[in-house]
């Protein structure tokens, strides 16, 4: 793990190690950490070097989305408030009840990179959560905790107006296509958010993967999805079979995925969304 310095009072795991992205801002009187990876002993070193460094306590785990990824290493704040969207509470709670069973967490552990990753693992749920916006004052300086879904419905970012800095959740994937398909993720609320992020004053965006960015990064990713939706719009109109409208979609050039597959359920079920609309 090499955590960076973003900028001052920003730090951030971006090189792959916690799987998901995580990152800290650092207020006048306490840390606020956002997300936590998918990697115990390194979320645990991670707290532990940034207070020392600091001289500062973690106070709040916001959460930016439901995806294990960011989340599996919750239990290294079990000690401070765990905040997410209302949506993702509800999400976290019928995951834990229904679909994060000890078959499936032993399946997961054998799937990591690292044995250690998950080693002790207590999925540890938000203890809040809050609907639109929340705002985190410390003296004069504030954190912006706000929903827009795109990614999932309940995706939201964090905004440091001081630093210049936001952590977007996985509503960023810098360098490369995202995992789009979610169960709530919406294409339209995507470029929405996206928008919302580029009227803001910030130099650095923190992605849910990839390397932090500047503008430019978002734009990318902006000019790619509007393409694929106005296409996509437009040959639903002209009913089009669902398959022709993936192909000819699928031919629009960007950033390759991880795995083909991802990108193919991705904009299948960007197809369903905006075919509902």
């Amino acid at each position: 793990m090499i955590y960076e310095n973003i900028t001052e009072n920003v730090y951030a795991i971006t090189d792959g190690s916690t799987r998901g992205n995580v990152c800290a801002f650092v207020l006048p009187s306490q840390i606020v950490f956002i997300d936590t990876g998918m990697h115990i002993p390194l979320m645990k070193q991670f707290r532990e070097e940034l207070e020392k460094e600091t001289g500062k306590k973690a106070s709040t785990l916001l959460i930016t989305h439901i995806h294990g990824d960011h989340i599996f290493a919750n239990q290294i704040f079990k000690d401070c408030k765990i905040i997410a969207n209302k949506d993702t509470y509800n999400r976290f709670i019928h995951s834990m009840e229904n679909e994060w069973t000890p078959e499936k967490i032993e399946e997961w552990k054998k799937h990591t990179d690292d044995p250690k990753a998950l080693e002790g693992l207590e999925i540890t749920p938000p203890t809040e959560f809050f609907e639109k916006k929340l705002e985190i004052e410390d003296y004069d300086i504030k954190l912006v905790y706000k929903n827009t879904g795109g990614h999932t419905k309940g995706s939201s970012y964090v905004y440091y107006p001081e630093a210049k800095a936001l952590a977007g959740g996985d509503n960023l994937f810098i360098g490369m296509f995202p995992w789009a398909g979610d169960q709530s993720a919406d294409p339209q609320k995507w470029i929405n958010a996206m928008k919302e992020y580029l009227t803001l004053d910030v130099d650095y965006y923190i992605p849910g993967h990839g390397p932090v960015c500047g503008k430019e990064g978002l734009q990318e990713w902006l000019d790619y999805l509007e393409k694929a939706v106005v296409l996509m719009r437009k040959m639903i109109t002209e009913r089009h079979k669902e398959e022709t409208i993936i192909d000819k979609v699928n031919e629009i050039e960007y950033h390759p995925p991880r795995r083909e597959e991802w990108k193919l359920n991705s904009l299948k079920k960007w197809y369903q969304v905006l075919s509902e609309k």
